[in-house]
């Protein structure tokens, strides 16, 4: 039987703009009532500890406001983020992905979440995301896309769970460096060949 690891320190951040059902879809992740959330007063948060593969993460959830008065103490939190969750509205016409991409940009992180919200509703969103992400794709962003409704926590869980087992694969990835070795030995007293 395989030991779980010890406790990995993950944070998600959750941003983009107003209504968009930021605190909707983290309510469902938590199987909190989805149904007319409080609007998120500056910024709110919530911890939870779960096992990904085999390592045991302390995942901390932070929710923002999208209201502009905000954005200033957004971008506070997005700091030491290892995953951002960029959410949308696919029943509007038009995203501000590019907007939230800048300011996920400022304050590089280990995954970047792009989450289409309200699929139950009637789609409006036709922009194509490939384009609007390209800038940042190739960069070699890890990026996972997906969409939801908050209303449907399974489809929310799916894509936390990804964005968790994408930081988790990440930590194993990355290659281990050996540590600089300075090898001191005896210090020769300074000779001259005629003494």
């Amino acid at each position: 039987m395989d030991k779980i690891k010890e406790n990995r320190k993950i944070k998600i951040t959750i941003i983009g703009d107003k209504d968009v059902g930021k605190t909707s879809i983290l309510n469902a992740y938590l199987d909190r009532n989805v149904y007319n959330p409080a609007t998120t007063i500056g910024i709110d948060f919530f911890t939870q500890s779960i096992a990904i593969e085999d390592q045991r993460c302390s995942v901390t959830l932070w929710d923002t406001a999208g209201a502009e008065r905000f954005q200033a103490l957004t971008q506070t939190y997005l700091r030491d983020s290892d995953i951002i969750i960029v959410v949308y509205d696919l029943a509007k016409k038009t995203s501000n992905i590019g907007f939230w991409m800048r300011q996920v940009e400022q304050n590089r992180c280990g995954i970047v979440g792009i989450l289409g919200n309200k699929t139950d509703l009637t789609r409006l969103n036709t922009e194509h995301l490939p384009d609007i992400l390209f800038p940042w794709t190739r960069q070699n962003w890890k990026i996972v896309m997906g969409k939801c409704s908050s209303r449907k926590s399974t489809s929310v869980k799916t894509f936390f769970r990804r964005c968790l087992k994408e930081i988790v694969k990440t930590d194993l990835e990355e290659p281990f460096e050996m540590p600089a070795v300075t090898f001191v030995g005896k210090k020769h007293e300074n000779r001259t060949c005629c003494t």
